[in-house]
């Protein structure tokens, strides 16, 4: 099992995880360390599409995060491909960290 952390420190989308050969994404933690409520999209990227962070990429749509509080995605689990990728944005620059585990199939 693999735990990446990535601090959002922009408002421009962010790789947080890049799969290595073929993972599963068992939980995903949106962690809000401000005093400010902040929204993110949350993007699965194939591989092979060029339209990084694009809607056709998006799996969660301004999600909100209140102040000092943290979104758990953890109902279903993803499966990636080689170089498949879990981009974020944020409204707000150095609002959230977002913490990805998974696990090689």
């Amino acid at each position: 099992m693999a735990i990446t952390n990535t601090r959002l420190d922009s408002t421009n989308p962010t790789t947080v995880f890049d799969a290595v050969g073929q993972q599963a994404i068992t939980v995903m933690y949106l962690c809000n360390t401000t005093s400010t409520t902040c929204t993110a999209n949350v993007f699965v990227i194939n591989s092979d599409d060029s339209t990084s962070s694009a809607d056709t990429n998006m799996v969660y749509s301004s999600l909100e995060i209140t102040a000092n509080d943290t979104y758990v995605i953890s109902t279903e689990k993803i499966i990636l491909d080689d170089n498949d990728l879990i981009e974020v944005e944020a409204n707000i620059a150095d609002c959230l960290t977002i913490t990805v585990s998974s696990i090689s199939v």
